[in-house]
This record gives C-alpha cells, sequence and structure tokens, in this order.
C-alpha cells in the first residue's frame, strides 16, 4: 500500500526571471571578451607595425652612408678611386653631382629638422639627378652643398672676411718651428660642405642623414 507525505513538496525547477537575469549577464560578459580581443590583435598589429618600421629605418643606416663616401668622392681627389672628383670646380653648381656651390638663404630653403628643399619630399627627391637603388630597395639621393653665402661665389684671400663669407674650418697652425721651415707657415681656412642624405626605403618609410666634409 503506497502513502503520501501530504507535506512534502518539489521544489520549482527555476524562476524564469532569475534565467533572464543570468543569459543578459553571459551576453555582457561575451561582449566585453570580444572587445578585449579586439583591442588585444590591434595592439599586436600596432607593435608589429612599429618594429618593422624600425627595422627598416636601421637598415637605411649604411646606405646613407654610402651616400656620404660617393659625396666626398665627388669633392675630393683622394676621396675618389680614380682620384679624380668628380666636380671639377666647387665655386660652380654641378647639376650632375646634386651639388650646390653656396647654401641658399631662401626661406623654406632648410625645415625644421635641417633638411634642404631638394629633399623634403620624394618627388623633389626623384627630379635629382644622382641617385643609387640598392639591392634592399632602397633610394639613396643626397645633396651636397658649400656652406657659402651666395653672394660671395668666390672666397676673399683675406681671412678675417673668409668668415663673413663661409662657414669655415679654422686654420692650423704647424707644428714646425724653424725660420726657413715651409710648413711653419698658417694653413689657410677650408669651407665646410653639407651632405643630406634621403634614404627612401620599402613600406614608405624615409631616414635622413647628415654630416659636414672639410
Amino acid at each position: 500500500m503506497n502513502t503520501r507525505n501530504p507535506h512534502v513538496r518539489r521544489a520549482p525547477i527555476g524562476d524564469s526571471r532569475q534565467q533572464g537575469v543570468v543569459l543578459f549577464i553571459a551576453l555582457i560578459v561575451m561582449v566585453a571578451m570580444s572587445l578585449a580581443a579586439i583591442a588585444l590583435m590591434r595592439s599586436v598589429d600596432t607593435t608589429s607595425a612599429v618594429i618593422g618600421n624600425l627595422a627598416f629605418r636601421q637598415a637605411s643606416i649604411l646606405p646613407a652612408n654610402y651616400g656620404i663616401e660617393d659625396a666626398a668622392a665627388g669633392l675630393f681627389n683622394d676621396a675618389h678611386p680614380a682620384n679624380v672628383a668628380r666636380i671639377p670646380d666647387v665655386r660652380v653648381d654641378t647639376p650632375a653631382q646634386n651639388y650646390y656651390a653656396t647654401h641658399s638663404q631662401a626661406a623654406g630653403w632648410d625645415d625644421q629638422y635641417g633638411v634642404p628643399q631638394p629633399l623634403q619630399t620624394k618627388a623633389a627627391a626623384a627630379a635629382l639627378t644622382r641617385k643609387q637603388t640598392d639591392g634592399a630597395g632602397n633610394t639613396i639621393t643626397y645633396v651636397t652643398e658649400r656652406m657659402c653665402n651666395p653672394d660671395a661665389p668666390v672666397i676673399p684671400a683675406d681671412n678675417s672676411a673668409r668668415n663673413s663669407w663661409c662657414d669655415m674650418m679654422p686654420p692650423k697652425q704647424s707644428p714646425g718651428t724653424t725660420i726657413n721651415d715651409p710648413m711653419a707657415a698658417l694653413l689657410s681656412a677650408q669651407p665646410f660642405y653639407r651632405v643630406t642624405v634621403r634614404v627612401d626605403g620599402p613600406q614608405n618609410t624615409v631616414s635622413f642623414a647628415q654630416a659636414m666634409l672639410r
């Protein structure tokens, strides 16, 4: 004979309102996790792009050195393999060598970083004659400027006036002490030459280098 306890009641499986709140919280958590994952992926992509650009920039240092060495070979006989400089007269512009006999005083010729106008944009650099492309996809373009006032194509012989026309290396006194020693004379001052190199690399990376030659 089966008997039932009239005081025993079954517990309800669940309140529908409580189940709706749990589902809503779960959806909020999933949205938050999705946003966090997207932010993480964007951060990783940005970091990878920055590291890649830095690598390309480091790789452009050696081509920039080539540009400076090539500019020196155009100016000085002892820097050229054949002992013949490519610029016959430093007092005259040589467009084929991207050489300027004077440093322009025009507004905007140098930007805020000291880059001359012919190298400030890729289009302007492409218009220059002398350039080189290496195996890594870098295009090296440089400009050489004699640091002299454009109003003085000829440097005065007087040392006192030279500094007003050009940025000069200070004269050096020879260590010779004897009266008849020809090296005891005061060595003449020499103007500085500014070489600015632009390297256009892969993925539109651009690097600049600058050196003063004398």
